[in-house]
């Protein structure tokens, strides 16, 4: 979407291609570090690596691939914390891009605190940005595809477009297309930590980041350090239950939308009625698309000319995501100017771009989950039982939720899955305490997910933000501190600790 902007995804393309560069490695049994420039001019504190491991962790032996990180070198020797790895989401998001973003764009990503006393390292899962990244047919991608398919001839449709798309990946990614799930990318991270010579693996992971962590420490208990996980996943309840969830939280947080509109000045719907606005907008939508005029550009066409009614859904998923912009992108402002035009008849806000890339973080992130999650729809009866669910659960946006949009793009996918571990008793006694995180309006992770990972992991500390938006670490706000306090002298604030910021 337009407005779903990746804000902290900055690609930098001669880095990222000089980065590539780096000469290859030998299978290797004991792993180790092969560094070289990420750009041209690169200061002295930043250094781009990669580590060789298995693509399949079953066959150490056979193909080997290359995970590729950048590093932000703490300059204090002296109060030297060790490494901090970073997952920034997704799956797909660029954690190398981050460092990037820290030192060539000049924005703080990282606190000085943390960036003086921790050796910042931006670490892109395989099939994600430097680490043999996701190829795929972006002719394919952008061929429209009904993902509520109306009766069975629909829904073969779907998972024969599905098929197509996931095939074309398989053929352009290679071998490690069939490993791309989180359970591989955790035993690459603990790869990288044995290359670094650390003990202990740091680690701050947003959104999915917190699966990856999760999933992490459930491998690795003795080598957790200190592990902070913001805006969390529970990749433990049944496909359903978690539908259910995230259209819930998704439906909680526009209705918090709502009542900002209707108290702020700022908002474009303000003086109206907001939540009427909108349901006359998806009530049209469902029957014609919305025109998107400026998605042309001269005789390009930079997003679909049209935009339909779950296309809108998506797109004010991911604009609820900021409350306020960050780094200049998004923020809910910028959203209630896009419904508006919408409702007026301009869609181009909402629109989904077109892909020209045979590489690209929504690739990556299909790649990932349909590894993970086995898709339990066999026909369309079982697709529109859950679609008919999650809708009377969700009355303004009437299940239009990225999760439900997601398990049907993995159904008919091309290689099959390898679900998550659960969680045991056994791994999570070796358990330190670790930090989580979640605000109580989160329009993709729900507060119900963070208790529930809390349970699971009774070391844990679970602290909540009273706010809304996905993610609290780039707040700035006291949450936020509470997060860079833990990593900085291993204190967490009292279990189940509120901040209003």
């Amino acid at each position: 979407m337009v407005l779903h902007l990746l804000s902290t995804v900055f690609t930098i393309t001669l880095l990222a291609s000089q980065a590539l560069a780096l000469p290859s490695l030998s299978p290797i049994r004991s792993p180790h570090v092969i560094w070289g420039k990420c750009g041209g001019m690169d200061p002295p504190n930043l250094q781009c690596g990669k580590v060789q491991v298995p693509v399949d962790y079953d066959n150490p032996h056979g193909a080997q691939l290359n995970v590729t990180f950048a590093r932000l070198k703490a300059p204090n020797a002296t109060d030297h914390l060790g490494s901090l790895i970073f997952n920034p989401g997704g799956p797909g998001g660029v954690a190398s891009d981050m460092v990037y973003t820290q030192v060539f764009w000049n924005i703080s990503v990282w606190s000085p605190k943390l960036v003086a006393q921790y050796d910042i390292i931006g670490l892109d899962p395989r099939g994600t940005g430097l680490s043999n990244p996701m190829l795929c047919d972006p002719k394919i991608w952008n061929q429209r595809i009904n993902d509520r398919p109306k009766n069975q001839e629909e829904f073969d449709k779907l998972v024969a477009y599905n098929k197509a798309f996931s095939e074309s990946c398989k053929t352009a990614t290679g071998p490690v297309f069939d490993f791309l799930g989180t359970g591989s990318a955790a035993r690459d991270m603990d790869m990288v930590r044995r290359a670094l010579g650390e003990d202990k693996l740091n680690f701050l992971g947003l959104s999915y980041g917190s699966d990856l962590g999760s999933t992490y420490a459930g491998l690795y208990p003795e080598h957790v350090g200190r592990m902070v996980l913001d805006g969390i996943l529970d990749t433990s309840s049944l496909d359903t239950y978690f539908l259910a969830t995230a259209a819930t939280t998704y439906e909680a947080t526009l209705n918090k939308f709502f009542d900002w509109c209707n108290t702020n000045s700022d908002c474009a719907l303000h003086g109206q009625d907001p939540a009427g606005v909108f349901d006359s907008l998806i009530a049209r939508a469902s029957e014609t698309p919305i025109p998107a005029p400026g998605c042309t550009v001269g005789n390009v066409s930079v997003c679909f000319s049209d935009v339909t009614d779950q296309e809108i859904l998506g797109g004010v998923q991911g604009g609820l995501k900021n409350v306020v912009p960050l780094h200049g992108y998004g923020g809910w402002a910028s959203l209630s100017v896009a419904i508006a035009e919408a409702a007026q008849g301009n869609a181009t806000r909402l629109s989904v771009s077109m892909k020209t890339s045979a590489q690209d973080p929504a690739y990556s992130f299909l790649g990932v989950i349909c590894k993970d999650w086995p898709p339990s729809s066999k026909n369309h009866f079982d697709l529109a039982l859950k679609r008919e669910f999650i809708t009377a659960l969700s009355p303004h946006t009437k299940g239009g939720v990225g999760a439900y949009s997601t398990q049907a793009a993995c159904i008919g996918w091309a290689s099959p899955p390898t679900p998550l571990q659960v969680l045991t008793p056994k791994q999570v006694a070796k358990l330190p305490k670790i930090l989580l995180v979640n605000s109580f309006w989160d329009p993709s992770t729900s507060v119900t997910w963070a208790n529930a990972l809390k349970v699971q992991i009774p070391s844990s500390v679970l602290i909540l933000r009273n706010g809304s938006g996905h993610v609290s670490y780039f707040n700035d706000g006291k949450t936020s501190a509470a997060m860079e306090t833990f990593f900085l002298t291993g204190e967490t604030p009292a279990q189940g600790a509120i901040f209003d910021s």
